[in-house]
């Protein structure tokens, strides 16, 4: 309807000989009050000043003129250049009988991406234990984010960068083998690094049971790649199992390990090298970020031979690139903001685009448990796992939890909250709209009414306020995910189903849906709710959340 809109404001320009700017620069938005209006331009203030015309008196001419047009019950000028519309009710009706039409397929806009393909990474915890909930609000995320782009036309895949090089591993190496030795009552020393947790002990006895004894009698370098081996593969497949629980399945899983033995790592440091914008100081080598929007020159390869985590993090951009995606969104946690200037740097440096790369960074997830945080630390293995908080929650209320915030505002997960089965859980109070809609279904058919006897003339049926106010919000779920598409704000989306779940309870609370002696008007409500009820699919699906027909 945005867009619907900002047509018929060009074409009213035109018609009054006013300069007409380009489409992309009207602007139409939701008004801060209902009363003003479906929605209002300030296209008037804009273009008063270049067309030597005060904005009031434009603004009522194009009010004036648009008036007429058969979209509108009302088009009004305010002060001191607004121009507010009211969508008329055969519109409105016409949305209800759009959205029944195209069902699942109400939303979508294919031809916004038309094909385009978009590479996003989420999660790509390193392999060191089991996923926590900070990796669980990037799955869901990047998910969602995901299914909205794919509803948008854009051909999308997901891809999880696996960490497993570096000194991470060796720590994870470490930790195993020391518990290794504890096990067969071997004198250990501690560790004054590496991880800890009963995650690690299992691991350990994991690898004793499938190798036995014979473990210790290898050499210390083929004893430490075994155990590598070994320890990668239960913990990948283990985030790999979880994620499916999570309803959270990757197109590419990408090892940073199989990048460095395919050379990928001498490739960038050789290409780098040609560019002339590395240097040696203090016997590392340096790269001349700062040249390119950096804060500072970054070393990448230190006085001991050893490259800096850029160089295989270049490494594997650069193989987004050769694969020829239009967009690269790469969704990081809050700890990666100055990890980004220096990765666009070594991008540009090396002749690519950064403008291609968007990065979202997520911030903290806090868990409350009756009102208390949990502290959490993954190498003193003290942590809540994702496949905890989904034997805990469910996957519905962790995914919908996770998402109801800004990805760069701070979460607050209230385990208690989530588990709860009242209208005080958001996720269940949105799930309930929709079950409560089968019921009524269920029941009309048992009164012999049925909406496949409904006719379009029964609309006019629906003149109540909270009628026309649920059908203005259903119109504005295909405009959102739109935003969404280009916003990232997945979170508005949790907010909408909400909001739109919270218009129709009220309604039902105060209306009879039913009763066979109204024929056309349980009919035109039957309609009504059925429009809901899609909605409210439609859109916990984006969220990868279920749509129960009984709770």
């Amino acid at each position: 309807m945005i867009e619907i809109i900002k047509e018929k404001i060009w074409e009213s320009l035109k018609a009054l000989e006013l300069q007409t700017p380009s489409k992309s620069k009207i602007n139409v938005e939701y008004p801060k009050h209902k009363n003003h209006g479906d929605y209002s331009s300030n296209i008037a203030l804009n273009l008063a000043k270049k067309i030597r015309q005060a904005p009031w008196t434009l603004a009522k001419n194009l009010a004036k003129h648009l008036s007429t047009d058969p979209l509108f019950s009302e088009v009004s000028a305010a002060k001191p250049g607004f121009i507010n519309f009211h969508i008329s009710n055969k519109v409105l009706y016409s949305i209800l009988q759009d959205i029944n039409k195209f069902g699942h397929e109400f939303g979508t806009n294919f031809a916004k991406g038309a094909g385009k393909r978009v590479l996003i990474e989420f999660v790509s915890a390193n392999p060191t234990g089991p996923l926590n909930v900070v990796n669980a609000r990037a799955a869901a995320f990047g998910d969602s984010l995901a299914n909205i782009l794919l509803a948008q036309g854009y051909h999308v895949e997901r891809e999880y960068y696996i960490n497993d090089a570096g000194h991470q591993i060796e720590l994870l190496v470490e930790s195993i083998e020391n518990e290794l030795n504890r096990l067969e009552e071997i004198e250990v020393e501690e560790l004054e690094e590496g991880y800890k947790g009963e995650y690690i002990t299992e691991i350990a006895a994991r690898i004793l049971e499938a190798e036995g004894t014979t473990i210790h009698q290898l050499s210390k370098k083929d004893m430490t790649q075994k155990i590598s081996d070994l320890a990668l593969d239960i913990l990948i497949n283990d985030q790999k199992d979880t994620l499916s629980l999570f309803g959270v399945c990757f197109d590419n899983w990408i090892s940073e390990n199989e990048l460095r033995q395919k050379g990928s790592v001498e490739d960038v440091l050789a290409y780098l090298s040609e560019t002339e914008k590395i240097y040696d100081k203090d016997g590392a080598v340096w790269l001349c970020s700062s040249e390119f929007g950096d804060v500072k020159d970054r070393v990448i390869m230190r006085s001991d031979g050893t490259v800096t985590y850029l160089v295989p993090d270049l490494a594997y951009h650069i193989t987004k690139y050769k694969r020829g995606f239009d967009r690269i969104v790469d969704i990081l946690g809050p700890d990666h903001h100055g990890h980004i200037p220096k990765l666009k740097a070594g991008i540009a440096i090396l002749g690519y685009k950064p403008s291609l790369m968007q990065f979202i960074l997520l911030q903290h997830v806090t868990i409350l448990i009756n009102d208390e945080k949990v502290k959490m630390s993954k190498r003193e293995g003290k942590l809540i796992t994702l496949r905890q908080l989904i034997d805990e929650v469910g996957t519905d209320a962790a995914r919908f939890f996770f998402l109801m915030r800004k990805s760069n505002t701070p979460l607050d997960f209230d385990i208690e909250l989530a588990k709860k089965r009242t209208a005080e859980n958001p996720v269940y109070y949105v799930q309930y709209a929709h079950a409560r809609i089968a019921s009524i279904e269920k029941n009309a058919r048992k009164e012999k009414l049925k909406i496949s006897d409904f006719k379009p003339k029964y609309l006019h049926r629906l003149s109540h306020d909270e009628e026309l106010n649920i059908i203005r919000t259903l119109m504005k779920y295909p405009e959102l995910v739109t935003h969404i598409s280009s916003s990232y704000d997945v979170n508005l989306l949790t907010t909408y189903l909400i909001d739109l779940a919270g218009e129709f309870h009220k309604y039902y609370q105060k209306y009879k849906i039913v009763n066979k002696r109204y024929k056309e008007l349980s009919l035109a409500r039957l309609f009504l709710c059925k429009a809901v009820q899609t909605v409210i699919k439609n859109g916990l699906t984006l969220l990868g959340i279920s749509a129960p027909t009984k709770m």
